[in-house]
C-alpha cells in the first residue's frame, strides 16, 4: 500500500537578532538615501537661473526690455507691457525725448517721481514747475497710460504727428517749428520700432 506524499511544511524564519540587525540596517540606509537626495535637489535648485524659473514674459515686455536695458525706465517695462502696444509704444517714445528714459526727472524734495513723461495732471503731490510727482512706477505707468489711451482712443491721436498735442497742447504756435518736428521724429523712432515689433 503506498503512502501519499506528505507537503512538508516548511517556516523559514530570520533568528531575531538578524531580523533586527537588518532592519535597522535597511532603516539607516534609506534615511543616507533620503537625505543624499534631499541635498541634491537643494543644489540642483539652487543653480537653476532665476529668469529660467520665474514666469515667462510676454513678447511685449520682452520687446521694451530689449530697447530700454540699462535705463531707469526697465524697471517700468513689466508694467508698460501691461498696456496696449500702441499705448506702450507712445510711453516709451515720449520717456525717450522727455526724460531720456528716466535720466533726467522731475523731484520733489529731492525725491523721485517717477515721472518719465513731462506729465502734468491733477495730483496732490506737483513740483515747483508743474509736474505731477507719482508715489510708485506703478502708479506712474498707470497714470501716464491712462491719460495716453484716453488722447489715442476718444480724440484718434494714434501718431506721433497727431500725439505732438503732448508737448505743446492743442496748438502749437507757441513751439518753433524744428522743435515740433524733432519731437515727432524722436518720439516717432521709438514708436515705430514697439509698434511695428521692429527691434533687431
Amino acid at each position: 500500500m503506498k503512502q501519499k506524499n506528505k507537503k512538508v511544511k516548511v517556516n523559514f524564519e530570520l533568528p531575531k537578532k538578524l531580523e533586527d540587525f537588518l532592519f535597522v540596517f535597511l532603516f539607516v540606509v534609506s534615511i543616507l538615501f533620503g537625505g543624499l537626495f534631499w541635498t541634491a535637489g537643494q543644489k540642483i535648485q539652487r543653480e537653476i537661473p532665476e529668469a529660467a524659473v520665474s514666469k515667462p514674459i510676454n513678447p511685449l515686455e520682452k520687446d521694451i526690455e530689449e530697447m530700454v536695458k540699462g535705463y531707469p525706465i526697465e524697471r517700468m517695462a513689466k508694467y508698460i507691457s501691461t498696456k496696449d502696444r500702441k499705448t506702450a509704444a507712445f510711453m516709451i517714445g515720449v520717456a525717450k525725448k522727455e526724460s531720456n528714459w528716466g535720466k533726467f526727472t522731475p523731484k520733489l524734495d529731492g525725491e523721485e517721481c517717477y515721472n518719465f513723461w513731462g506729465y502734468r495732471g491733477q495730483s496732490g503731490r506737483i513740483t515747483k514747475s508743474g509736474y505731477t510727482c507719482f508715489d510708485s512706477p506703478r502708479k506712474a505707468v498707470n497714470a501716464v497710460a491712462a491719460r495716453m489711451g484716453e488722447l489715442i482712443e476718444e480724440n484718434d491721436l494714434d501718431t506721433p504727428e497727431k500725439m505732438v498735442v503732448w508737448k505743446c497742447g492743442w496748438n502749437c504756435d507757441g513751439h518753433s517749428p524744428e522743435s515740433v518736428s524733432k519731437w515727432i521724429a524722436d518720439v516717432g523712432y521709438y514708436f515705430n520700432k514697439i509698434n511695428n515689433r521692429s527691434i533687431n
